[in-house]
Order: C-alpha cells, then sequence, then structure tokens
C-alpha cells in the first residue's frame, strides 16, 4: 500500500452591488468570484513547497530500477518542479494503491504512461493530453509490407500489450520475439519511437494511438490547469525524451 509518508464547484455568482457598498465590499468579494479554484488548494501549497508524485513503474516513461524514478515523465515532472519552485517527493506504487491516495488527496499527481483511457479516470482528473504514440508496424527502409499478415514473420516483445494486439488483430501472423531492440530483423510491432530508434520507417499499420497524460486529485482545478499550462508545449519535448530512452535499449542502456 502507498505509505501516508513519503505519498467542482461551479464559479460562484457575484451579485450586483451598488456604488455605495462596492468599496467596502471589493476585498471581501473578490475572493469568492475567483475561478478556477482548489477545493483543498493545492496549487497554492506546491507553490514554494512540496510536490507529491505518485509514480508507476512503467518504462520509458517511469523507470523505478534506480535510487530515483528516471524516463520521460519524471524528467518532465522534475522541470515542473522547478518552474513553480517546489521540491519532488516520490512515492511508488501499483495503480489502485495510487489512485485511491490521490482520490483522498494524499498525492499531488500521478505518472506512469498514463492515457487518457486510464481505468481510474472517472475518478480523478486527467489532464488534457500532452503527446500522442502509436503502437504499429515498422519496416527496413526500402520493405513493402504484404497487404495480409498471414505467415508474415513480425519481431515482437514477448508477452506484452502488443504481442496481445497483434494476436487479436492477426492472428495468422507469426510472431518472433526480441528481448532488446537491437536483435530485430524484419517486421516488427513497436512503439512509434521504438521504430526511430532502430532507423525502421512506419508503414501506417497502426493498432492503437495512445493519448498520454497525466493524473491530478478531482476538484483541484487551478491546479490542473496549471499542470496542463506546462504540458501544453511538452509535446516536442517528451518525444525528444522518448527517442533518446529507445536509443539507450538499442544501446544496451549504458547510461540509465
Amino acid at each position: 500500500m502507498v505509505g501516508a509518508t513519503g505519498w467542482m464547484r461551479r464559479r460562484a455568482g457575484c451579485r450586483a452591488i451598488t456604488p455605495v457598498v462596492a468599496a467596502a465590499a471589493l476585498l471581501a468579494t473578490s475572493g469568492a468570484c475567483q475561478f478556477p479554484r482548489d477545493v483543498e488548494g493545492t496549487l497554492e501549497r506546491v507553490e514554494g513547497g512540496t510536490l507529491r508524485v505518485g509514480v508507476i513503474d512503467d518504462p520509458p516513461w517511469t523507470d523505478l530500477s534506480g535510487s530515483q524514478p528516471h524516463g520521460v515523465e519524471p524528467e518532465l515532472v522534475r522541470r515542473f518542479a522547478a518552474q513553480i519552485d517546489a521540491e519532488v517527493e516520490w512515492i511508488e506504487g501499483t495503480e489502485s494503491d495510487l489512485a485511491e491516495a490521490l482520490r483522498g488527496f494524499q498525492l499531488d499527481l500521478i505518472i506512469g504512461g498514463l492515457t487518457r483511457s486510464w481505468p481510474y479516470g472517472a475518478e480523478v482528473a486527467v489532464t488534457r493530453p500532452y503527446v500522442d504514440t502509436e503502437i504499429e508496424i515498422g519496416v527496413a527502409p526500402g520493405t513493402e509490407l504484404p497487404d495480409e499478415l498471414g505467415g508474415v514473420e513480425v519481431w515482437i516483445e514477448p508477452n506484452s500489450e502488443a504481442a496481445a494486439l497483434l494476436k487479436q488483430e492477426e492472428e495468422d501472423a507469426i510472431q518472433v520475439p526480441f528481448d532488446s531492440l537491437e536483435e530485430i530483423d524484419g517486421p516488427a510491432l513497436l512503439d512509434s519511437y521504438e521504430i526511430d530508434a532502430i532507423g525502421y520507417e512506419r508503414t501506417d499499420y497502426i493498432l492503437r494511438d495512445d493519448e498520454h497524460a497525466w493524473a491530478t486529485p478531482a476538484g483541484e482545478n487551478a491546479f490542473l490547469l496549471e499542470v496542463e499550462h506546462f504540458l501544453l508545449d511538452r509535446g516536442e519535448e517528451a518525444e525528444d525524451l522518448l527517442h533518446e530512452e529507445a536509443e539507450r535499449d538499442v544501446a544496451g542502456r549504458p547510461d540509465a
């Protein structure tokens, strides 16, 4: 379980007031008409304070194999924390445990390869997507992919989500397992950034399109807006980080 340490309101209506009382009422009413607002005051607390981030292990988005979380999203969180002058407190856990902690306002963010279709998204707030990735078939430059994949060997990570997708969509394709990207020698079902990292070409044979996002507590609308504003122009940064992670995989991860 997640440790205790570690990890809407509609806009209030502003009634018209007479000039006689306007000056006296200004300070009392201005706060009530601010929007968006946080139910628990998250943005005010984390600015210059501590940002509690729940982390689900899901390389290359998040990697918990070291002493500190690393990968694409921990790097982005560090950049966000620097922007709001916050220290980061990392809390590792499972999706269900971290989602429960977020619901109870014991966390401020959850990261870990989440998408807009995250099963716990209805119970918390999920940001707008900041980067899209596809699971698709890549081929060596100059290679044509047959119209039908029956009997065609397709390199794939064993016991993976991609393997399940391929079995569902192309049951007669022959799955060839690989342990590292450098082993691939033929058509391969990969994430789009992995295709780029091994110098393959995308075929537009896409089995799934993922919209990646972060999760925040429900009702913390000012904080959610701050996070979304940060993520708005981070798509290119995220893609660069994804390519770096994939290239490390190709090279045997010498410097994670």
